[in-house]
């Protein structure tokens, strides 16, 4: 008789409470649809928030463990190795994910202690590797471009691109009578960070440039101040660029970014800095839009030049406007690159990474 197989318990660091910013909404995508026939998940949140009554209805276990506890106070930091070093050992945990890679965090040398192996998740590009780097067996980048350009060069990296939940970006709902955009209108938008590096000047613009009254432009994101986060605009500086365009509106910060997209007949992602994937184009192409970005950093993995929407170079705004007004006035060419990006998606952005992360995970386990 065949002894059963234990399946290996992972213990996911989530570095947060809620799917909100990329790298949260990744990891928590990823554990919404694990196939818990083949992984035990423990969750350790940094702290109650509001993913907490999803996980409960999930079934998923999770307790609040913290911040990570880098050097400092030695006793403090004896004191959190000796508890997750009992942690790790009662829950018989095979594997350790950090989704945010720490420095010298005593959760680390506690699992390296008793012999569990660790996976850090790249979801930048890091030029310079940390003692965390050094002790893991593996990392996960997020694209080619983030597994080529990180260090440290040693640590062997498995390119396991960003899922989507493509029934989540199926129930979006459009919001176009909220907003008071006319049926007929043709919606541009820009979503994401209101800071210079994601290019939102580049977006309005374009904007400006672009002089069909057909068309009209959304920015959606939160304005935060630029003293605590620099870059960062003010919607009194959004004012001033928009110059009194009534075509282009600022919507403010979204929670559905689903329904955003749905309002949308093309989204353009103008970043100007070296994007690891670029998760807002995927979810766009989700949602079968066509999208206008930058060749920058991770982007080109994603759209595909002529065939899903058109790439750009960074800063040129006549380039973007050009594409944004030849999609504008070919509403077969946007359905046929809406179509296009739809299907990419399915293909590789949806099921396809979760069983290559399950994959990896079971195998460093047991290894």
């Amino acid at each position: 008789m065949m002894k059963d197989i234990k399946k290996p318990v992972v213990c996911f660091f989530t570095g947060s409470a809620g799917d909100w910013g990329g790298a949260s909404r990744v990891l928590y995508t990823c554990l919404r649809r694990l196939d818990r026939e083949r992984i035990e998940p423990i969750l350790l949140l940094p702290w109650d928030g509001p993913i907490v009554e999803e996980l409960q209805r999930l079934g998923l276990h999770y307790r609040f463990w913290g911040c990570l506890t880098e050097p400092g106070k030695l006793g403090r930091y004896v004191q959190v190795f000796i508890r997750a070093l009992l942690f790790f050992r009662r829950e018989r945990v095979d594997l350790v994910h950090f989704n945010h890679r720490p420095w010298r965090a005593a959760e680390v040398l506690a699992a390296r202690a008793l012999g569990i192996p660790i996976i850090v998740h790249y979801h930048l590009v890091n030029k310079e590797g940390t003692p965390t780097d050094r002790l893991a067996r593996a990392g996960i980048a997020v694209s080619n471009y983030v597994k080529d350009n990180s260090e440290p060069e040693a640590l062997e990296k498995y390119v396991i691109y960003n899922p989507v939940d493509m029934e989540r970006f199926a129930g979006g709902a459009s919001r176009k009578i909220q907003l008071e955009i006319d049926a007929g209108k043709v919606v541009v938008t820009f979503l994401g960070q209101i800071r210079d590096f994601k290019g939102v000047q580049d977006f309005i613009a374009m904007a400006r440039l672009v002089q069909s009254s057909e068309v009209i432009f959304l920015v959606a994101g939160e304005c935060r101040d630029p003293r605590e986060f620099p870059g960062s605009y003010t919607e009194k500086n959004l004012r001033e660029m928009i110059g009194g365009d009534e075509r282009i509106r600022y919507v403010g910060y979204v929670d559905r970014v689903e329904d955003i997209y749905v309002t949308s007949d093309i989204v353009v992602f103008p970043s100007r800095w070296q994007e690891p994937l670029g998760l807002i184009a995927i979810e766009a192409a989700a949602c079968g839009k066509p999208v206008v970005g930058t060749r920058v950093g991770g982007i080109p993995e994603i759209i595909q030049d002529g065939v899903t929407g058109y790439l750009v170079e960074p800063g040129d705004v006549a380039a973007l406007a050009e594409s944004v007004e030849r999609l504008v006035a070919d509403p077969m060419l946007r359905h046929t690159f809406g179509e296009a990006g739809r299907k990419r998606v399915a293909e590789q952005f949806t099921s396809t990474p979760i069983r290559q992360f399950e994959d990896l995970l079971v195998r460093l386990a047991r290894a």
